[in-house]
């Protein structure tokens, strides 16, 4: 299923129950779609939650010891294999590193996971907050406790309703997995490609070197891309390592390089006094 219609199918899930505000109510959407949801401490650390078929009862049983914000995303993850139509190859079991990753996971899951994104960050509430904030991780502290959203899921939902020339790239051991560019950035004929290592002056590069949670780098626009456009701009990188995944989530600032002009010189009166101009005949015999 493409992407398009993922986004499509989850934001007429929220028209449809009327919800508008943040922090969105999960578990009227849960309601909504016929499930039951459940907290437990009977899963174990790792396990972020299990659906259970139980006499025609849809029963999402969530890890009691998981974060609020990941007991969120669990649920509309669930949810969207069963609005989605989409087989659940994680199987019953659904495990705590696979959400919001991005190595090796099949389609189906990446798909959820988008339609988890859109319906915890409503794509016109984070395009109000674009305006007025910069793409930081200060913003994304922010904002994750606004939504009740990861800072992953935040930090891909500012940059793709952003007017900005921004990217959010996330990389997992050292590779880019992934970039969610904004739409004035592929307009402008930038692009990131994806499973190459990290470019070695970026900040993500130096925050897995040492082993620092937080990085900053100014940076040339070709040290992130490749494509012909990239010569034309320069860039401002955040990164944030999380050593436990060995993940690193870059925000990327993209400006465009303004050339001072080319200074041409005119004469002046002043200048005629002092450089007389030339004859061509010599002043002396």
């Amino acid at each position: 299923m493409d992407e398009t219609t993922v986004i499509a199918r989850a934001r007429q899930l929220l028209t449809r129950l009327g919800i508008d505000k943040a922090p969105v109510d999960v578990m009227a959407i849960a309601e909504s779609a016929g499930f039951e949801v459940k907290r437990t401490d009977s899963l174990s650390d790792g396990e972020a939650g299990s659906l259970v078929i139980k006499a025609g009862r849809k029963i999402i049983l969530l890890n009691k010891r998981d974060r609020l914000y990941r007991q969120r995303f669990t649920v509309l993850h669930e949810i969207a294999h069963d609005v989605l139509g989409l087989p659940s190859v994680h199987g019953s079991h659904l495990a705590s590193n696979e959400l919001e990753q991005y190595r090796g996971r099949p389609a189906e899951e990446i798909s959820c996971d988008i339609f988890a994104a859109e319906c915890l960050v409503p794509w016109q509430h984070i395009q109000n907050l674009t305006d007025e904030h910069d793409f930081s991780i200060s913003t994304l502290v922010k904002l994750s406790d606004h939504f009740e959203a990861s800072k992953s899921c935040i930090a891909s939902r500012f940059a793709r309703s952003s007017s900005e020339f921004l990217a959010f790239v996330p990389s997992e051991d050292g590779v880019i997995k992934c970039a969610f560019l904004s739409q004035s950035l592929r307009e402008a004929g930038i692009w990131i490609q994806n499973g190459i290592k990290l470019p070695q002056r970026s900040a993500a590069a130096t925050a897995i070197r040492e082993g620092r949670d937080q990085v900053t780098a100014e940076l040339d626009g070709t040290d992130w891309s490749s494509s012909d456009a990239a010569s034309r701009f320069s860039v401002y990188e955040e990164a944030m390592y999380f050593a436990e995944w060995d993940q690193v989530l870059s925000l990327l600032t993209f400006e465009e390089v303004t050339h001072a002009p080319q200074q041409s010189w005119s004469s002046s009166a002043e200048d005629d006094e002092l450089l007389p101009e030339l004859t061509g005949v010599l002043p002396w015999r």
